[in-house]
């Protein structure tokens, strides 16, 4: 979700330790209906509300960057639902048949290596994911700027459930689904730490 930086990629970054302000940092998932019927079903938009995490670097060599959600926090902000509505969605989702919320509490990120992306603001990193007990590798895009002493990084991803061992929630003989596929959108800030 963040970049792991080296200097001799990005050396316009300042070394040193960040942390990542969750105040102004976000991270959105997107989960999409699928099957025959799927006019009858609904696309879902999922926040992370509570994460933390940390990016150091030093002056020379790579980067290496964590962040680490409560799982338990993921909140179903779907507007067009009803509040009852959405605590059952979201009752589903962190139950013991799709996340297991209680079984798995976080949700890990861990930076593995980097490389250039297609401009001079942009990279791809490649981390460990851990989601419901399983790691995964996934290359990250990133779009980066830094200003001051706060970094920044945002980007998007399509994540597959069944990689991590999650199985879509189907219905009605899967005539309504969820998408195997989902988005997963981040804009973190890090701040410079004293």
């Amino acid at each position: 979700m963040l970049a792991v930086v080296s200097a001799s990629v990005c050396s316009a970054q300042t070394a040193g330790r960040y942390r990542i302000d969750s105040q102004i940092s976000r991270i959105e998932i997107h989960v999409f209906r699928g099957g025959l019927l799927s006019g009858l079903g609904d696309n879902h938009v999922i926040l992370l509300n509570r994460f933390s995490g940390d990016a150091e670097g030093p002056p020379a060599g790579p980067w290496a960057v964590r962040v680490i959600g409560e799982a338990e926090s993921l909140a179903v902000t779907d507007p067009s639902e009803s509040a009852s509505t959405r605590q059952e969605i979201q009752a589903a989702m962190l139950g013991p048949t799709q996340l297991d919320a209680t079984r798995y509490p976080t949700i890990e990120v861990r930076s593995r290596s980097l490389l250039p992306g297609d401009t001079n603001q942009s990279l791809r990193m490649l981390a460990d994911v851990t989601l419901h007990g399983v790691t995964r590798q996934v290359e990250f895009p990133i779009a980066w700027s830094q200003t001051g002493d706060v970094l920044r990084a945002s980007g998007k991803k399509n994540l597959l459930l069944e990689d991590f061992n999650i199985r879509p929630i189907r219905k009605f003989l899967g005539a309504i689904q969820v998408r195997n596929e989902f988005e997963l959108i981040y804009e973190i800030a890090l701040r410079r730490a004293p």
